[in-house]
């Protein structure tokens, strides 16, 4: 009988084990959270190319842990655990001061190889550009390192200041034209609200901090960007992408709007529809508010109706740009907007195909760094 009770705990973590595994496998995948606002890795298809490079093993281990059942319960639990336990950080987030939640950067995070592929490529992408079109860049830093201040005590976090002096040393003599010092504009207005509490992204704010370094450095009117600082809160009630690591905050976020003038028109992935504004506002209604922001990340807008100048901007993003958009929207007569995450075509491509005369490369630079596609499109 004795044997048979030191073998319980062991046959109750089999049974639950086995009882999750079924549950997994009769239950529905999902493809999206509208909790973690991100798109979840479905069962990956088994190929004999995707086993030998380990890309099947990768995609089957995330996989696993995006369809496990209960999952949002899960990393509640594991988050108030970590709180009981006087932790500061629990799943890559750090309960930092005035109730910001801030993400945890790391090495992996800025990966050297991929992390100098993207720089090099951009480099490249630039130097050929810039003799048909005025080209800018915006590397928007983290909150993370913008509100350092905001991190729990000794709390480590990569220095980001590398990615910036590796940007600078590929862009070489271009770099002071053409790099944006949205860095430096951002941490000048640090104590302003320029980054959500709850999500990864910079707030209607400061994206007209960046917008405004954006106008100085294109050497146009500054009085363009003052007259821009106009914003509609909409929400009161935001929730994002870092809250979903931790599913815990002590304050919600507000989102405000900037609405442009002229009536725009916007047409989605070359004709999929057409609206009068860079807003959905019905996404203020489900979980995935920050989707005010374009609808989401969409591989092409083609927006006209601002200023008749003859002027075509393209901007190539990430999801930072989203809600800068309405701010640049009414400057140029026409603004072509794309994601390469979305989007299998290459950069020289797309200046080829829409001629642009202006060019803005924006990015967050974690996003930037890790990027699988930037490098491949457009080397």
């Amino acid at each position: 009988m004795k044997p048979m009770k030191k073998m319980l705990p062991v046959l109750a973590f089999v049974a639950v084990l086995f009882g999750l595994t079924i549950l997994s496998l009769t239950t529905e995948e999902k493809t999206y959270s509208s909790t973690e606002k991100r798109e979840l890795q479905t069962r990956p298809k088994v190929k004999i190319k995707t086993i030998k490079n380990g890309e099947f093993q990768q995609k089957y281990e995330t996989y696993l842990s995006d369809q496990f059942p209960g999952r949002d319960e899960w990393v509640q639990l594991q988050t108030e655990i970590s709180r009981l336990f006087g932790k500061s950080e629990s799943n890559g987030v750090y309960f930092g001061k005035d109730h910001y939640l801030l993400e945890h950067y790391s090495e992996e995070d800025f990966d050297e190889e991929t992390m100098t592929s993207n720089i090099s490529a951009l480099a490249a992408f630039v130097k050929r550009t810039k003799k048909q079109a005025d080209v800018k860049v915006m590397m928007v830093p983290t909150k993370t390192w913008i509100l350092r201040d905001k991190l729990p005590a000794f709390a480590p976090t990569f220095e980001e200041q590398r990615f910036y002096d590796e940007l600078d040393r590929q862009l070489g003599a271009d770099a002071e034209g053409i790099l944006i010092p949205v860095k430096e504009k951002l941490k000048e207005h640090a104590p302003e609200e320029i980054y959500y509490r709850t999500d990864h992204h910079w707030t209607t704010l400061g994206a007209w901090y960046g917008y405004e370094a954006y106008v100085n450095a294109m050497g146009d009117d500054a009085g363009r960007a003052n007259e821009k600082k106009r914003f509609v809160q909409v929400c009161d009630d935001f929730y994002g992408t870092t809250y979903a690591k931790v599913n815990r905050a002590s304050q919600a976020d507000a989102i405000y709007l900037y609405e442009p003038q002229p009536v725009l028109s916007v047409v989605y992935n070359m004709g999929e529809k057409t609206t009068d504004s860079l807003y959905e506002m019905e996404h203020l209604e489900t979980k995935d508010q920050y989707r005010v922001f374009t609808g989401g990340n969409q591989a092409v807008l083609e927006i006209t109706g601002g200023e008749e100048n003859g002027k075509t901007l393209l901007v190539i993003k990430d999801s930072f740009a989203n809600c800068m958009l309405p701010f640049l929207a009414e400057d140029v007569e026409k603004m072509v907007v794309v994601d390469l995450r979305q989007l299998n075509i290459g950069c020289d491509a797309l200046v080829e195909r829409f001629s642009p005369t202006e060019v803005l490369v924006l990015y967050n630079d974690a996003q930037f760094a890790k990027d699988r596609d930037f490098a491949m499109k457009c080397s």
